[in-house]
């Protein structure tokens, strides 16, 4: 059976062009996207690279004919095989025929009450000429097979709520070609994966790019993976194209189609296992050359294995610049706090507030795991797991998709009740055991703020309520916590929608930090910002921890980042700890399979990580 978007629409060369696009607030305000212009041509992948905030998800919505809400075009024209996609007849034509979108966020993609199946087939039934029941279900289980998923009854029948969060991407790249679309948008696609599933869908979408002369628009934070399938790169800063090029490939990339494409050299930044610089512990360089292509491929995921995580796409601040283009919300470098720092930007007095945590307080709160195990629905998620999280420290948590990781967290939160076992914290020294004030920070911030409401408002409610501190002012304190996490109070009157992903994590910190927590649980909290916001948020945790004297539980599959902020490292598979102990020893010297196989995926597409 077949059913494309060449039956439908012819495809020029260039498949898609861009000239001079200017997107705006509506109403009046400084651009979030200046005189883009951009070709992309049959066959060809242009890669986009930027700081969160940058205008890259503007432009790639922009190929679909999409303004987010509260912006508007101004000036400029988008063409896609010769028609308009703002045009809604040209935008009925395209979308899902010649172009499709893949986002980071498969939750995005996929109806949470409806089968996969059914998704699957009704896609099929509006983009192809597929008519006959029997026809849609054999395109259906086409699609599956090509994005290496099971085909069975059993497995269509699934909701997205009970796949991991790996099969749900790949079910979103099933939707985005159901149609067989010519050119592909692709926005940090493999972003909120972890390395081995990461590098198992860079592999999958290198050989999809490959296949009948697809043309892609690839934004991602990763050099590596760039510099293996791109021709060409373009840089975009504050909302303008500021230089462009052939890619500058990873010398471990992986590339396209069995050959080079770009120059060879070092790649810089952050690179596919989420930003591993040059240098390494001893005995590390040796695990590179233990990967392969199809070692890091996705061969089983466990069916349901850790709640579904999706990051939105690093957010862009529609009115937050000003006319040089910077960000109104200035985000200031996290600082060193030094001896006669103050907390919480108390005005030196000598001691700290009574009962609030201080530099040089002695850490407050252990985490000990005991005997915990965790359903979902029927299935068991966490099996009998322990483990102790010190205190005052920063533990990392890793692992496969479907270890456990997100279950894990939401367990030492309090936000899933464990069928068996426990958590309890502990005081050094102290006798007492109860539950621990805990909060967590989740790898969505947009989900985690209310769209509608201000910054001033999120902060104010935590304020007034579980944190409130009798005689303080919580207007006082609101400002306080910005300056905290390094943002400037005119934030204060905006909504989410309106700021950087980097501003709205860190607005999404602060009023975690507003309940007063004693533990912070950072569950992949980097995976939708570019690498230099990442890591610019992760040095800011560490400030705080340091300068709070908070321990904290850090989940994540940027290996590179457990390397650099965590001093111990805990490595989940199937709901069990099969590996732990100090960061340096697990990472350079790892014993388990597990450890070595993500190790492994990450040297895969990247060069070693640094000394600790």
């Amino acid at each position: 059976m077949t059913g494309g978007a060449h039956e439908v629409l012819s495809v020029t060369d260039p498949v898609a062009e861009v000239a001079g696009l200017t997107l705006g607030p509506a109403g009046g305000g400084p651009p979030v996207l200046e005189d883009a212009r951009l070709r992309v041509r049959r066959g060809q992948v242009v890669g986009v690279v930027g700081r969160s905030g940058s205008g890259k998800s503007s432009l790639a919505y922009g190929l679909l004919g999409h303004v987010r809400p509260g912006l508007e075009a101004r000036a400029g024209t988008v063409r896609v095989a010769g028609l308009d996609p703002f045009d809604r007849a040209g935008a009925r034509r395209l979308r899902g025929r010649v172009v499709s979108y893949l986002g980071q966020d498969p939750a995005s993609s996929l109806n949470p009450a409806l089968r996969i199946g059914a998704q699957l087939a009704e896609a099929v039934r509006l983009r192809t000429s597929a008519g006959r029941g029997d026809d849609v279900r054999a395109r259906v289980g086409e699609l599956l097979l090509s994005v290496r998923l099971p085909a069975d009854r059993a497995f269509r029948r699934r909701l997205p709520g009970e796949l991991s969060g790996g099969q749900a991407q790949r079910v979103a790249l099933a939707l985005a070609l159901a149609g067989s679309p010519r050119l592909l948008v692709l926005d940090e696609p493999t972003s909120g994966l972890d390395t081995v599933l990461a590098a198992g869908m860079r592999t999958l979408l290198g050989e999809i790019l490959a296949v009948g002369n697809r043309s892609a628009l690839l934004i991602s934070h990763d050099p590596g993976w760039l510099g293996s399938v791109t021709d060409d790169v373009i840089r975009l800063e504050a909302g303008r194209i500021v230089g462009g090029g052939p890619p500058t490939a990873s010398p471990t990339a992986v590339p396209r189609g069995g050959g080079a494409r770009g120059a060879s050299g070092g790649a810089v930044g952050r690179s596919a296992a989420g930003g591993l610089p040059v240098g390494g512990p001893p005995g590390l360089g040796l695990l590179a050359g233990e990967s392969s292509a199809a070692g890091c491929a996705p061969a089983g995921e466990s069916p349901a294995g850790d709640a579904p995580t999706g990051g939105s796409p690093a957010g862009e601040s529609p009115a937050g610049r000003s006319a040089g283009g910077e960000a109104h919300a200035r985000e200031v470098p996290a600082r060193e706090p030094s001896a006669g720092s103050p907390s919480m930007g108390e005005p030196p007095t000598g001691k700290p507030p009574a009962g609030e945590p201080s530099i040089g307080k002695p850490p407050v709160a252990e985490l000990a795991v005991r005997g915990l195990d965790a359903r979902y629905g029927r299935e068991l998620v966490l099996r009998g797991l322990s483990l102790t999280v010190p205190a005052g420290r920063c533990t990392a948590v890793v692992g496969p998709s479907g270890s456990g990781k997100t279950t894990l967290a939401r367990c030492l939160a309090g936000l899933h009740r464990p069928v068996r076992g426990g958590v309890e914290w502990r005081e050094p020294g102290a006798p007492h055991v109860g539950g621990a004030p805990v909060q967590l920070v989740a790898q969505d911030a947009r989900g985690a703020l209310n769209p509608r409401e201000s910054v001033r408002t999120s902060l104010l409610r935590p304020l007034t309520g579980v944190g409130r501190r009798p005689g303080r002012d919580p207007a006082r304190e609101a400002v306080r916590l910005l300056g905290l996490v390094g943002l400037d109070p005119d934030v204060l009157p905006r909504r989410p929608g309106e700021l950087s992903g980097g501003q709205r994590q860190r607005v999404a910190l602060a009023r975690t930090l507003a309940a007063r927590p004693r533990v912070l649980v950072c569950d992949e909290i980097t995976s939708a910002l570019d690498g230099e916001t990442a890591d610019a948020v992760l040095a800011l945790l560490d400030s705080l921890r340091r300068e709070l004297g908070l321990t904290v539980v850090m989940v994540t599959h940027d290996l590179a980042a457990a390397a650099r902020h965590a001093e111990h490292v805990v490595v989940l598979d199937a709901g069990r700890v099969v590996e732990s102990g100090p960061a340096g020893r697990v990472l350079a010297a790892p014993e388990h399979p597990v450890t070595r196989e993500l190790l492994a995926c990450a040297h895969h597409f990247a060069v070693p990580m640094p000394e600790r």
